[in-house]
C-alpha cells in the first residue's frame, strides 16, 4: 500500500507529491477477469456451451464489483484529504490534547502532515495525533487578557 506525505507549514505552502493509492483487495483487476475468462471459455463443454445472458451477468457482476472497489479507493482518499484539511485549518490557534499516556498539554499548532498516514499536529515541537484533540482555542481570549 502506498503512503503519501504532505506536509504544510505557519505560511501555509505545501507541496503535494503524486499520489498513488493502491487498494490490496482489488487483485483481481481487468487482467485476472480476461485470464479467468478464457479458462473458462478454453474448458467450457462445446455440447453446452454458456448461456449467453449468463456470460453477460457475470460481466456486469464484474463491472459493478470493480466500480464499488474503485468508489472505496475514492472515498477513503477524500477522507483523508478531508481530515489533512481540517488539520491544516488548525495553523496558528492553540490547542489542547491528551497525549497517549493521558496527559494533558497544550500549545499552538505550527505545522501539519500526514507522514504515518494519520494527521499530526506539531504543537511546540511535539507531534500530536489530531484525534487526540480535546480543545481548541484560536488565541483571541488569551491575548486579550
Amino acid at each position: 500500500m502506498s503512503t503519501t506525505t504532505t506536509t504544510v507549514s505557519n505560511d501555509g505552502n505545501g507541496v503535494a507529491p503524486n499520489t498513488s493509492v493502491t487498494n490490496p483487495a482489488t487483485a483481481l483487476g481487468e487482467d485476472g477477469f480476461l485470464k479467468l475468462l478464457v479458462a473458462q471459455l478454453q474448458y467450457q463443454d462445446p455440447m453446452s456451451p454458456t448461456d449467453n445472458q449468463q456470460f453477460i451477468q457475470e460481466q456486469a457482476t464484474f463491472s459493478t464489483v470493480e466500480s464499488l472497489n474503485n468508489l472505496q479507493t475514492t472515498m477513503t482518499a477524500m477522507q483523508a484529504s478531508d481530515q489533512f484539511a481540517q488539520g491544516v485549518a488548525l495553523i496558528g490557534k492553540n490547542v489542547t490534547y491528551v497525549d497517549s499516556q493521558g496527559n494533558i498539554g497544550s500549545g499552538a499548532v505550527s505545522a501539519v502532515s500526514n507522514a504515518s498516514g494519520t494527521v499530526e499536529l506539531n504543537v511546540g515541537g511535539a507531534a500530536v495525533d489530531a484525534s487526540s484533540v480535546v480543545q481548541v482555542d484560536d488565541g483571541t481570549e488569551a491575548a486579550g487578557a
